[in-house]
């Protein structure tokens, strides 16, 4: 049976964007991947990133939370796993189960599936191609 290989990274929704990023680069002896005024992403090894930062005040300026997503606080986390071929076979065995990702999508360098569990928590799947 496939299990991740590894833990991937986690994604936070905030409003302290620059705080933020200034406290995972301090902290982790991160550093920046990519950042634009919505998103940033850090990495403290050879993965793509470790730590992503949603912006609100970009993506959200009236502050209101919409779809029942709390404002701030962790978005999603994600794995990885070891080959597409794993990916796919969890995705065949959860399929079985009636398990479905809501959200299917190949991103840069990698191919995801996302999944909420029964409190709505998202986690994402994935392979990086």
């Amino acid at each position: 049976m496939a299990k991740p290989s590894k833990f991937a990274h986690i994604v936070y929704r905030t409003r302290r964007f620059e705080e933020m990023i200034r406290w995972y680069e301090t902290v982790f002896e991160a550093r920046v991947q990519h950042k634009n005024p919505a998103l940033a992403f850090l990495t403290y090894d050879d993965e793509h990133h470790r730590f992503a930062f949603a912006n609100l005040e970009a993506l959200d300026p009236g502050g209101k939370a919409s779809e029942g997503k709390a404002d701030v606080g962790v978005d999603h986390v994600a794995y990885t796993y070891a080959s597409l071929r794993d990916l796919a076979d969890t995705y065949a065995r959860l399929k079985k189960q009636g398990i479905k990702p809501y959200w299917p999508i190949r991103h840069g360098p990698t191919l995801s599936l996302y999944y909420k569990d029964p409190d709505g928590n998202r986690i994402e799947v994935a392979q990086k191609l």
